[in-house]
């Protein structure tokens, strides 16, 4: 194997570095990672790591709303979803509730899904839950 000629070599390993602090960044505000994830260059500075999120699952039918139970075996799926609660991941989350939840008795118009964090005031320090991420989707008849 080649060895990266001696300028590559040294300036490499911050390069990278640096690509994976801004996409961290980049992550961060547009998609809601949470900051002790990804590269975790923001866990001392937050507290909203993963297990201070939480989420809240409602099936929908011809105007009733139902919130869901999420089950244990979901676990990893759920701080997958709460972690990056990016469109695709809340779709996959939703898609497994789904098969845990349907028994075939009732169809539901469209299940939502929503990641909540926990912010606090700056003058009292009160904790205050804070909408990250919303999606809705629509079920196939």
């Amino acid at each position: 194997m080649k060895a990266l000629p001696d300028g590559i070599a040294r300036w490499l390993p911050p390069v990278l570095l640096l690509l994976v602090a801004g996409n961290q960044l980049r992550l961060a505000h547009s998609d809601a990672l949470s900051p002790w994830s990804g590269g975790g260059f923001g866990m001392f500075s937050t507290t909203d790591s993963p297990a201070q999120r939480h989420v809240h699952a409602f099936l929908e039918n011809e105007g009733s709303r139902r919130e869901l139970f999420i089950p244990r075996e979901l676990y990893e799926a759920n701080r997958r979803a709460t972690t990056l609660p990016t469109r695709a991941r809340l779709s996959d989350f939703a898609d497994q509730l789904l098969e845990s939840e349907m028994d075939g008795r009732v169809r539901w118009d469209a299940i939502e899904i929503q990641v909540w964090g926990v912010e606090y005031e700056a003058d009292s320090l009160l904790p205050v839950g804070v909408l990250l991420a919303r999606e809705r989707f629509d079920l196939a008849r």
